[in-house]
């Protein structure tokens, strides 16, 4: 009777293991690509991006597309000279940068350029984000609280004679 009284006391007495410090995932305030953040105005996106073209800037839901003059973390988008809104799905076209808003803010922000390395693209993400919710061969990801970030190569079409695309976007996810 008296030993798990004494254990009892003994073990009472002992401090607590420190608990690992949380980080808090970065908000979606530091998602930011190019200097273009997620909840910017259209008014701003167009002042910074000249070049873009974009549907019915009146509607709701607008969806804003820029082929010249595009790079990201260094590396340049090659599309054909010809894009525009009209051929904006054709296979020469898929190079550059498509950002979509919603109520004039923007929601998601997608750079896309031939490469088959997503090392650079994803260091300078960590840099900012952290340790990414997924990092495989062909993807990193990272979940923030009301948004995400990822860098994803990989085919555009299932023809093996098309570029492989990396792929850098940042949206909201609510």
């Amino acid at each position: 009777m008296f030993l798990p009284v004494l254990l009892t006391l003994l073990f009472s007495q002992l401090p607590d293991a420190p608990l690992a410090k949380q980080t808090p995932p970065p908000d979606s305030s530091a998602l930011e690509l190019q200097g273009d953040k997620l909840g910017e105005t259209l008014e701003a996106f167009l002042a910074k991006h000249p070049k873009a073209q974009c549907d019915d800037t009146q509607k709701t839901r607008t969806a804003c597309y820029q082929w010249a003059d595009v790079s990201i973390f260094g590396i340049a988008a090659h599309p054909a000279a010809n894009c525009s809104l009209k051929n904006r799905y054709a296979k020469t076209c898929l190079e550059g940068l498509n950002a979509k808003f919603s109520d004039h803010q923007l929601i998601a922000l997608v750079y896309s350029v031939v490469a088959t390395d997503k090392s650079v693209a994803s260091a300078e993400l960590q840099k900012k984000l952290g340790k990414p919710a997924i990092d495989a061969r062909d993807a990193t990801v990272w979940n923030l609280a009301d948004s995400t970030a990822s860098v994803i190569v990989g085919k555009a079409t299932e023809s093996p004679d098309d570029p492989t695309i990396l792929t850098v976007t940042i949206s909201r996810t609510n």
